[in-house]
């Protein structure tokens, strides 16, 4: 959005200095990221055998019918593609994600039991702190209702399930084609938006230098703390050892990243 309104000064009161995007663990194109969620449980690089051969057999099944639902998703905007985009949420996610919820592993990092179920991580500090009065008063919420901040709220979730499947990666191209740089990054322990599946989709991705990007050689990075593939501003980069939350599991490391991302630094 603030791309847009720049290219456009007549829409745009206050030119905002946009510089590039970075990305981490998230879900840019699921029709990409979805074929990879069994092989995150069965050929990942940890060599976590996480559910049973069967199990890894019947996900490799639910992906044709999967991604077949999430491409009619992503063709248009009508009645037909809004139920597309509903039926995709449920029998991907019922085909693709729950084995693994099942596991009662924690979805942000294979290595770990899910300790404090629905999000797996304590976030109680970030509630009582955000339903302080006093912090209520200094973000200006209203007085006169009763408001509490909710880590997860599942009722608030199920209004955004007609955009999960959505495909956002051609907003990506259209930066990177404009000469913004873009940095995709993730934790390799994370299984919901997994390093595999984000891999595949930059590696699909259609813009101007993609055949420079995928030609480009993954290298080692930050002394052994990740690997690399970076070519015409556009880079992606696996963390060895992060989960979802790359800079919770591996502060050092993100650091660097962001030094080198911000200061227009070579990967």
């Amino acid at each position: 959005r603030i791309y847009y309104r720049n290219k456009n000064p007549a829409e745009n009161t206050i030119n905002l200095n946009f510089a590039g995007l970075a990305i981490g663990n998230g879900l840019t194109n699921p029709e990409e990221q979805y074929k990879w969620y069994p092989e995150m449980v069965w050929n990942n690089s940890h060599h976590l055998k996480i559910v049973s051969e069967d199990q890894y057999k019947a996900m490799l099944t639910a992906v044709p019918t999967c991604t077949k639902l999430i491409h009619q998703c992503n063709t248009g905007n009508s009645a037909i593609n809004t139920f597309a985009c509903q039926s995709a949420f449920v029998l991907c996610n019922m085909g693709l994600t729950s084995p693994y919820q099942a596991t009662g592993l924690n979805p942000y990092d294979i290595r770990k039991k899910c300790e404090h179920p629905p999000l797996c991580y304590d976030f109680s500090f970030v509630g009582d702190f955000l339903n302080l009065e006093s912090t209520k008063k200094a973000l200006g919420v209203d007085e006169n209702k009763s408001h509490n901040w909710q880590s997860c709220n599942y009722g608030i979730n199920m209004m955004f399930h007609t955009d999960w499947m959505k495909d956002f990666s051609h907003y990506v191209a259209e930066l990177l084609n404009a000469g913004y740089p873009a940095l995709i990054y993730v934790g390799d322990v994370d299984f919901i938006c997994n390093y595999l599946g984000n891999q595949a989709w930059t590696l699909a991705l259609d813009w101007k230098h993609k055949e420079e990007f995928v030609a480009a050689e993954v290298h080692d990075w930050n002394d052994s703390r990740g690997l690399v593939r970076s070519a015409n501003n556009f880079t992606f980069l696996q963390v060895y050892d992060a989960g979802h939350m790359v800079p919770t599991d591996q502060p050092e490391a993100s650091l660097e990243m962001l030094k080198t991302f911000l200061s227009g630094g070579a990967f």
